[in-house]
């Protein structure tokens, strides 16, 4: 009798393990398809307002920045990608230059540079601009830029090698502007030459290029200054700082050399005059006077002819 309550025991419980299997079953396989028929959501796209990654990618403050904060009032902006090779990253618009007493010096337009060029930039108004203005009793209060970011090939010329400009690593000085509304241009003959020679020793050791007077005829009235990185660090310093005298001196040697290399360039005044055309009758004028001079010897005999009726011949 107890063994058959056992064995009913045991099957009954095989029935259960049984049914549990199989509803475990069922629930294993009804979630894998269903988790099959419900679509994964779309990726997230890229670069859309808001995006973290991108966020934290543009406003990452780079060790320059960090510096340059401490000297400069400048706008983070996003690196630049084109077109063609105007590439730059770390890029800022620099609007002010901070002097150690807190007067800012502000640039006209504000230049859009690469943070390290900018820093230069800052350091060269700071540590020798400023000062050297400041020695001579008059105070610093702004710079006058021309180009700084502009994405064109050297000089603007098609075939040439992008220029440093386009990679925001170049600026364009014309003049610094005093606190007494006076403005020193850097290109002009009539500014102190010993002042001007001092501003172009300080870019020239600060700046891997230099060109202004002398260079060529693009940087006549402005200053260019970059940064570009040439093998064993190759800088070069093109500036001729001349007083009015020079200036003069030098556009007439030039002038001559123009004319000498262009034969077809002449001095109207060196042109001899033509000789005066000889005067030509015509015949009907001829005739005519060879009828006069007839007239006239006709006229003459016949005053003398009662005279030489006696004469004897």
């Amino acid at each position: 009798m107890q063994d058959t309550s056992a064995g009913a025991a045991s099957a009954i419980r095989l029935i259960y393990v049984k049914v549990f299997g199989v509803i475990a079953f069922l629930l294993v396989t009804t979630v894998a398809v269903t988790a099959e028929m419900i679509p994964l959501p779309r990726s997230r796209p890229v670069g859309i307002p808001g995006d973290p990654s991108t966020i934290n990618a543009e406003t990452a403050v780079s060790p320059c920045r960090s510096r340059l904060a401490e000297i400069a009032d400048f706008k983070p902006l996003p690196s630049i990608t084109g077109p063609g090779d105007c590439i730059a990253a770390d890029v800022v618009a620099l609007d002010a230059v901070l002097l150690p007493d807190r007067h800012r010096i502000v640039l006209s337009p504000a230049a859009t540079l690469r943070c390290p060029m900018a820093e230069a930039v800052t350091h060269w108004i700071r540590a020798d601009v400023a000062p050297t203005i400041a020695a001579l009793g008059k105070s610093l209060r702004g710079l006058e830029t021309l180009d700084s970011f502009d994405c064109r090939r050297r000089n603007g010329v098609t075939d040439a090698k992008i220029s440093e400009h386009g990679r925001a690593n170049a600026l364009d000085v014309s003049a610094f502007k005093l606190a007494n509304g006076a403005a020193i241009g850097l290109t002009d003959a009539s500014v102190a030459k010993s002042l001007r020679e001092k501003l172009r020793q300080s870019a020239c050791s600060r700046f891997s290029t230099v060109l202004g007077n002398g260079a060529d005829a693009y940087h006549d009235s402005h200053v260019h200054l970059d940064l570009l990185e040439r093998s064993n660090h190759y800088r070069i310093c093109q500036w001729d700082v001349l007083d009015v005298a020079e200036t003069a001196a030098l556009a007439a040697k030039k002038a001559a050399a123009a004319a000498a290399s262009n034969p077809a360039v002449v001095n109207v005044s060196d042109i001899p005059l033509p000789r005066p055309r000889p005067v030509v009758l015509s015949d009907r004028s001829r005739h005519r006077s060879v009828r006069l001079r007839e007239a006239g010897r006709q006229t003459l005999f016949s005053l003398f002819a009662p005279l030489l009726k006696g004469v004897p011949r």
